[in-house]
């Protein structure tokens, strides 16, 4: 079996950023959606940006943002993905030019046909969203009705944590998992300790 992905979402901080990929996370998410509570600054996101690798594998993820923020946000930055966790269509996703991750929440509807509906999604990230229609959630969705209708890159998020990310693994055999709650120590802030746990169960 191929060494699982790990993505951590949600960094709001260079020190954060650099203990993530120190302990081998392949990539580092930032949220700049504007209703969610780990939305950083465009500045904020290039002290992050700056502190990185430049192998390190960097995503930008915005959910039914103003195309004109969603253009502003990746000029004045060098990311290397965007993520999409809206009703984003695909040539939605397309018109920025970076290679894209979509997010989908809805196992009964949201999983089907994915493949017609995102011919050019790079992966999909399964997700459990909240009422805002955002993920960060810390709850998991239905794993045992979920079947994931796609012959792309499958990421698992949802409810993630370092007691459950190993069932996670050997229920779905993923390409990657993706945490960001579960990581966290109090609302929105990241936890290294937990971010190191969470790497080295996965990484074993």
């Amino acid at each position: 079996m191929n060494e699982i992905k790990v993505k951590i979402c949600g960094i709001r901080e260079p020190s954060t950023a650099l203990e993530a990929e120190k302990n081998g996370a392949d990539y580092i998410g930032i949220v700049f959606c504007k209703k969610s509570k780990r939305c950083v600054s465009i500045k904020e996101s290039l002290e992050i940006l700056n502190s990185l690798k430049s192998s390190t594998n960097t995503v930008a993820l915005f959910a039914n943002d103003d195309k004109n923020y969603v253009k502003e946000v990746l000029n004045k930055t060098n990311f290397k993905y965007v993520q999409f966790h809206g009703n984003e269509t695909d040539d939605e996703c397309m018109m920025y030019g970076l290679p894209y991750f979509k997010g989908v929440s809805d196992p009964y509807n949201g999983f089907k046909n994915l493949d017609e509906k995102f011919p050019n999604a790079s992966a999909f990230i399964f997700d459990s969203h909240g009422e805002d229609g955002l993920g960060g959630t810390g709850k998991t969705f239905d794993w045992k009705s979920a079947v994931f209708d796609t012959k792309k890159p499958v990421i698992i998020a949802g409810g993630l944590n370092c007691d459950n990310v190993e069932d996670a693994i050997n229920m779905f055999l993923p390409y990657g998992v993706d945490v960001s709650s579960g990581v966290e120590s109090s609302n929105g802030e990241k936890d290294t300790t937990l971010i190191k746990e969470f790497l080295k169960k996965v990484k074993k």
